[in-house]
C-alpha cells in the first residue's frame, strides 16, 4: 500500500534531517531525477544555498549535497554520490513502505517493473 506524504510532513522531515551539524558546511544542493530535484530545491532554501541541476559542475567552496525524496536500496544516491566524490547524500524517507508525495496527485501510478495490462 502506498502511503501519501503531504508537503507539511516532507517539509518538516526535510527540516529536522537538515539540522544535522553535518550538513553546516554544504555549499551547494543538487538531487538526481524529478523527485530529487524537488528535494534539492527545497533543501537549498532552507540551507540558503545554491541549487544545481544534477550533472552540472559542483562549485569549488563548500561541500555538495545530493538530496533525494525517498530511497529504496540506495543505488540511486550511491551512484550520484560516485559522480560527485566528496559529497553528501540524504533520503527524506526511506522505502519500504512505499510512499508518494503530494505533487504526485491522487492517480494511479505505474512503475516500469509494473507490466501494463492491456485493457
Amino acid at each position: 500500500m502506498t502511503r501519501v506524504v503531504s508537503e507539511l510532513e516532507f517539509r518538516t522531515r526535510l527540516q529536522t534531517a537538515l539540522r544535522s551539524a553535518e550538513y553546516t558546511w554544504v555549499g551547494a544542493v543538487t538531487g538526481p531525477g524529478r523527485s530529487g530535484a524537488v528535494a534539492a530545491v527545497y533543501a537549498s532554501h532552507i540551507l540558503r544555498v545554491p541549487f544545481i541541476p544534477f550533472g552540472a559542475k559542483a562549485p569549488d567552496h563548500g561541500t555538495l549535497l545530493i538530496v533525494d525524496t525517498a530511497s529504496q536500496s540506495g543505488r540511486t544516491l550511491r551512484k550520484s554520490a560516485r559522480r560527485y566524490p566528496g559529497s553528501l547524500t540524504l533520503a527524506v524517507f526511506n522505502e519500504p513502505p512505499r510512499v508518494m508525495f503530494w505533487y504526485e496527485g491522487r492517480k494511479p501510478q505505474r512503475y516500469r517493473h509494473e507490466r501494463r495490462v492491456a485493457a
